[in-house]
């Protein structure tokens, strides 16, 4: 798992980052700060991340598979790429997730069993409101992200209704 105490110098410039440009992304905040974007999100205001326990996986990717739209997004250091529409379910083989639904244009082979945190982030973006949910590897690497869809820049609001059922129901449950 990430290291998820921050010193509080490190989390003072963290908040003062967000309070000067409140669109800041954590990856380029984390890179400017030497530090994980799980240890930078685990920085930010309670009121903005939820992290939950990496056992719940295959629960919160089955909720999400019935969001009405969705953003995967993933991103390395030289490129964003992302996929809007439903969620693709998934199964596991040869240990991978395997992302394989017919017609589903997101595809791919997932290894979950290298998360080491999961994170609701309600966290604005360029003025718009954000929600998602963050996947995190052992170090506190991005591995990937899921973002409430949007309509016309607005959060659709029964996947807005959607993340915070579903993050509300895991404030509570333990690991």
């Amino acid at each position: 798992m990430f290291e998820t105490s921050v010193p509080p110098e490190l989390k003072r410039q963290i908040h003062q980052i967000i309070e000067e440009n409140p669109s800041a992304m954590p990856t380029h905040i984390a890179s400017q700060l030497g530090i994980s974007e799980a240890a930078t999100i685990f920085a930010l205001p309670k009121t903005m991340r939820t992290f939950v326990d990496v056992s719940h996986f295959d629960a919160i990717w089955e909720a999400l598979c019935h969001w009405e739209k969705v953003t995967f997004l993933k991103q390395t250091p030289t490129a964003i790429i992302e996929v809007k529409g439903k969620l693709p379910k998934g199964k596991y083989a040869h240990g991978y997730f395997n992302l394989i639904e017919k017609g589903n244009p997101l595809g791919g082979h997932l290894m979950v069993n290298k998360l080491g945190s999961i994170c609701f982030l309600e966290k604005p973006f360029f003025g718009l409101e954000s929600l998602s949910v963050q996947f995190f590897d052992q170090k506190g690497d991005h591995m990937f992200a899921i973002y409430a869809g949007r309509e016309k820049r607005e959060l659709i609001p029964s996947v807005k209704v959607a993340f915070y059922t579903l993050r509300s129901q895991y404030q509570r449950k333990p690991s």
